[in-house]
């Protein structure tokens, strides 16, 4: 048989090609050979290193609603917060500068294929706020004991990240890299948990010569909630003096918010959570002599 144009890939065998036999009459090895200017001109590409080309395309929409409420100190206490619903898509992840045309995309020539979810944005976001200020009593001892003090509070929390699952492998052999996969069932969840959030069974590596059908970033990751206190008294010592006693503590109850899973089929730990996002509890106490 005779060699066949590098810029066509067939999966058949076994080949022999110069004596030697081949178990298939393609190779993935050849990326450099593959490409375009290469069958144009051989001899002159075989000069000209990696190119990168960057192009001023590419588009996000975005729409969003955001509620927000406040109620001022009425009896020493406030309350406020906002609630953010939005969507945003794109065909590129890129932002805050051109795209790279040639690495960026999976399919350079259609952009529409790598349109999905934006990649961070978290479909609800709620913010709460709460504080309360304690009287100035008249009875000496509740005044001395429980006057001036103020506790206040903020709840944070959001839904996931957007996800791919991609491999490792150039199954299209267009030498772009983090290619997408097949996605073989409509629910590709598992139990969500630590050790199996994501379903293995439900992907599965594309064909030789082929890309994937799984949609881009259709995969929402773990949300994230934590609470935040601190509790705060202010004394008047007189001639402008003033004491002040502070404890705060982040992520009061210690919540673990679980990062985001592998995403990486060809990985042993695909599917898995080992990370997390934030931080533990931390505490700390402080206390502040003015004058």
């Amino acid at each position: 048989q005779e060699a066949l144009n590098p810029g066509i890939y067939m999966g058949l065998g076994p080949c022999t090609l110069r004596g030697v036999n081949y178990a298939s009459c393609s190779t993935a090895a050849n990326t450099d050979a593959r490409r375009v200017f290469s069958q144009v001109s051989a001899e002159a590409a075989q000069k000209l290193s990696y190119v990168s080309q960057y192009r001023a395309i590419g588009t996000q929409n975005y729409r969003g609603l955001k509620l927000s409420f406040q109620r001022r100190a009425a009896q020493g206490v406030s309350l406020g917060g906002n609630y953010t619903v939005s969507h945003c898509t794109t065909d590129t992840p890129v932002t805050g500068n051109f795209v790279q045309f040639n690495a960026t995309w999976l399919k350079p020539g259609d952009p529409s294929y790598d349109r999905g979810n934006c990649p961070y944005n978290q479909r609800e976001i709620a913010n709460f706020t709460a504080s309360a200020q304690a009287p100035q009593f008249t009875n000496r001892t509740l005044r001395l004991v429980a006057s001036n003090w103020r506790l206040s509070g903020i709840l944070n929390a959001n839904t996931g990240n957007w996800l791919t699952v991609t491999t490792t492998q150039d199954r299209a052999f267009s030498g772009i890299p983090t290619q997408r996969v097949n996605q073989a069932a409509a629910n590709p969840y598992a139990a969500k948990t630590l050790t199996n959030y994501l379903s293995a069974a439900a992907f599965a590596i594309p064909a030789a010569g082929t890309l994937g059908n799984e949609a881009a970033r259709s995969i929402e990751g773990p949300g994230f909630w934590k609470v935040d206190v601190s509790i705060a008294r202010i004394l008047a010592l007189g001639a402008s003096r003033t004491m002040e006693f502070r404890i705060e503590a982040f992520n009061l109850f210690n919540n673990f918010n679980w990062g985001d899973p592998n995403i990486g089929l060809d990985a042993g730990t695909f599917g898995q959570i080992t990370t997390q996002t934030g931080d533990p509890r931390i505490m700390q106490f402080a206390i502040k002599y003015g004058f």
